[in-house]
């Protein structure tokens, strides 16, 4: 089977039209014109995670992050990205990522979160840039909510925003940096806001406005992986699909 055949069909779950225009999704490296054997999935494209995929000689990496955002005038093989593009070349490794037009399609991830919260019957959260979900759920105090989603997503750590003294009901979510639509969840009557990279000026507005904000941070984004994982295990048998088991998460819990 050729790489083509299976980007095409992902493309036609997820399109890259839907993608914002300031991100950059698609081949990042490589041609799609060859015969797939194995994959890997993983959230980022990092030198580690370029290691892993030679180790195991696959013939694409399907990211969700893209290995590049800008257009890069250089390549420096010194450099960590220099060293990624050289080695993914060398060895004949393809990147293909699926970013935003994956976060805002219909069972991507937003759907993904909300099902793994146990959202009922969620709506589309910000209908002006098709993102987010909202919804309900049984009604919780605050401090079993934060433990129940630390467990349902494998998280450590996480911040907090806003007034904790509340009973959770309506929650609203969007991966990634979703500070901007944070208004929107107040509108919707969310409880509380779950997404990631909230800045400390989004913070501020955020208690300014009585909005209820958990940062469970970006890489929370690693179901992915699971997700893309079974989805391309079922199309496709015949393929070998590995799941990363690196780490990319930039930040230690002390």
């Amino acid at each position: 089977m050729n790489l083509i055949e299976i980007i095409k069909y992902f493309e036609d779950k997820y399109p890259k039209d839907l993608a914002y225009d300031w991100d950059n999704v698609g081949i990042q490296v490589g041609t799609l014109n060859k015969i797939a054997k194995r994959i890997l999935i993983t959230l980022d494209v990092t030198k580690e995670v370029v290691k892993e995929a030679i180790e195991a000689k696959v013939d694409m990496i399907l990211s969700h992050h893209p290995l590049l955002f800008t257009p890069i005038d250089k390549i420096i093989f010194d450099t960590p990205r220099g060293w990624i593009i050289k080695n993914l070349i060398k060895h004949d490794v393809t990147v293909y990522s699926a970013h935003t037009n994956y976060d805002v399609q219909e069972g991507g991830m937003n759907d993904m979160f909300s099902q793994r919260l146990g959202l009922k019957n969620p709506k589309l959260l910000d209908e002006i840039d098709g993102i987010g979900r909202y919804g309900d759920i049984e009604e919780t105090d605050f401090e079993s909510f934060i433990a129940k989603l630390k467990e349902t997503l494998n998280i450590k750590n996480l911040k907090v925003i806003g007034n904790i003294n509340r009973l959770i009901k309506r929650v609203g979510i969007s991966g990634g940096s979703g500070s901007k639509h944070m208004y929107q969840a107040k509108k919707q009557g969310c409880d509380v806001y779950i997404t990631g990279d909230v800045t400390y000026h989004h913070a501020l507005d955020a208690t300014q406005a009585g909005i209820t904000i958990i940062d469970i941070g970006h890489h929370a984004e690693k179901i992915f992986i699971e997700d893309v994982s079974v989805d391309l295990k079922s199309q496709f048998p015949e393929i070998e699909i590995i799941s990363s088991r690196v780490d990319t998460n930039p930040y230690i819990d002390m």
